[in-house]
């Protein structure tokens, strides 16, 4: 049986991996956990496994797929996916790569690792706040004694926006839009809903963190991070041609 790569997806990022590996001649199997992740590649001519696999789930599609080396392309926040793809290398004895955004450098005066520490702060502000952190953790904001100031930027799923429902939040305040979006449209929004404080993660270039916390500052916008984890990768690296390479 030809030797497969495993390419752990989901983001814009993995769509452009997987191109360049097929432009390559590789072999690979994608795996991503969300329906969105699989859009994003469905034009390639490859295998793709939407779920959310646990490290049993990946070990028995490692066997039955012969893979012969790991590609960890997830989302910077997606830790517990990366942790198993690490165990997973180990149990093998196959090579791990990983490929993760460019942090970009503000000034980030107030920033979390801690989501609940992120939210205790948010609940002694004042002014509409504006939620960029996705919907996964939604339901931690759900109890906010201020919740009724904030909006959430999401992109516009069934999943999404049941999400931010079964939290009690109206839809005034789901903002349902695809990014990532330039400065004078995030501009746009931050005016329309008279936004003093922007939350966002550390998710790069290719997330619009830079656009987000462009406009915020040309507006007066206060700007709260969420922190990316902190993982002990191996094989990391930063640019696509150089993850490429380290693979060839």
């Amino acid at each position: 049986m030809q030797t497969l790569i495993l390419l752990a997806g989901g983001t814009k990022d993995s769509r452009i991996i997987a191109e360049r590996l097929l432009r390559d001649k590789h072999k690979i199997i994608v795996t991503t956990a969300t329906e969105y992740g699989g859009q994003l590649i469905s034009h390639l001519d490859l295998e793709v496994r939407v779920a959310k696999l646990d490290l049993e789930g990946l070990e028995k599609l490692a066997y039955e797929m012969n893979i012969s080396r790991i590609v960890d392309a997830t989302h910077p926040y997606a830790i517990e996916i990366s942790n198993n793809l690490l165990k997973l290398s180990t149990i093998l004895g196959v090579p791990y790569y990983r490929y993760e955004r460019r942090m970009l450098e503000y000034k980030k005066e107030n920033s979390f690792y801690d989501l609940e520490e992120l939210i205790n702060f948010l609940e002694g502000v004042r002014g509409n706040i504006l939620l960029t952190l996705g919907s996964n953790n939604i339901h931690r904001f759900k109890d906010l004694k201020n919740k009724k100031s904030i909006y959430i930027r999401i992109l516009p799923t069934e999943y999404a926006i049941k999400k931010c429902e079964d939290a009690g939040f109206r839809p005034s305040q789901i903002i349902g839009l695809q990014g990532p979006f330039n400065t004078t449209f995030n501009e746009a929004i931050y005016e329309n809903y008279d936004i003093k404080y922007l939350v966002t993660k550390e998710s790069g270039a290719a997330g619009g963190e830079l656009e987000k916390v462009k406009a915020a500052s040309n507006l007066g916008v206060g700007v709260v991070v969420l922190k990316r984890p902190v993982v002990q990768y191996r094989n990391l690296y930063n640019g696509i041609d150089d993850l490429i390479g380290a693979i060839k």
